[in-house]
């Protein structure tokens, strides 16, 4: 009878071990890739006009924008976050587009310690494949569309 009750104890210990598992697997997000582009009529690089894009954020909450932040980019929308008004050294804006549906931009100005100034930011919308980030080449800001996936991981 001990024999029969060391198996089934060995049998039932065995079954646990082999059913359980120290770490499952997470499920991973792939990236969707046929999403719809939703800057395919814009050029791949704009030059930024930084001076519309400070108006913008001295704006409050709820303020509706339109501005040329390019050449021929004209963005419309309304203002849904600020920065807080008390830091001197950060100032930013985050506004939802109204004329690029669920498109959102981020702005944002920071002044460092040496007093230089750089600016950041993005235009894009998670339903899209297609996005905009501000960066610096040669000495000046462009808006260059990127893929969204460049951008963000899901």
């Amino acid at each position: 009878m001990k024999i029969l009750k060391a198996s089934a104890i060995c049998v039932l210990f065995s079954i646990c071990y082999f059913s359980s598992s120290a770490q499952d697997e997470l499920p991973l997000n792939e990236p969707d890739y046929n999403k719809p582009h939703l800057f395919s009529d814009m050029p791949q690089k704009m030059k930024l006009r930084i001076s519309n894009l400070e108006d913008l954020l001295d704006l409050p909450v709820g303020a509706s924008v339109k501005t040329f932040i390019t050449d021929n980019f004209n963005f419309h929308g309304i203002v849904v976050s600020t920065s807080d008004a008390a830091n001197t050294t950060v100032k930013s804006v985050v506004i939802r587009s109204t004329n690029r549906k669920g498109a959102t931009l981020t702005f944002t100005k920071t002044i460092k310690p040496d007093g230089t100034v750089k600016y950041l930011g993005r235009i894009m919308s998670l339903k899209n494949g297609d996005a905009f980030e501000i960066v610096k080449e040669n000495d000046q800001y462009i808006l260059q569309k990127k893929i969204l996936y460049d951008l963000i991981n899901e």
